[in-house]
């Protein structure tokens, strides 16, 4: 039995273009939430806390069950959108413990 030799470079497989969707939304939202946390902006856009988020989530697992292409992105856009969503639920639930009156 002889080993077999692997080409450097022969295996690439390409990314999907779902995972790079859900990849570039995921970092757009994250974006548009420092910009808006930076700022200090009294209300928060909708669409960088929920609605990019779950589109990201959509497309991220989309992205996974491809079977011969490349996961990465799919995997960074759904972790991303996840924690964005995390994210958002943790912000309004702290914000609900706040104590206006003393």
């Amino acid at each position: 039995m002889e080993l077999g030799i692997k080409k450097k470079g022969g295996s690439k497989r390409l990314p999907t273009i779902s995972g790079f969707l859900s990849f570039l939304i995921a970092l757009i939202s994250l974006a548009g939430l420092n910009v808006t946390l930076l700022l200090k902006t009294p209300g928060f856009p909708a669409v960088f806390l929920i609605q990019l988020p779950l589109v990201g989530l959509f497309l991220g697992i989309i992205g996974q069950v491809t079977q011969k292409r490349s996961r990465l992105y799919a995997i960074w856009g759904l972790s991303l959108s996840i924690f964005l969503l995390i994210f958002t639920l943790l912000m309004v639930v702290s914000s609900l413990g706040i104590n206006y009156k003393p």
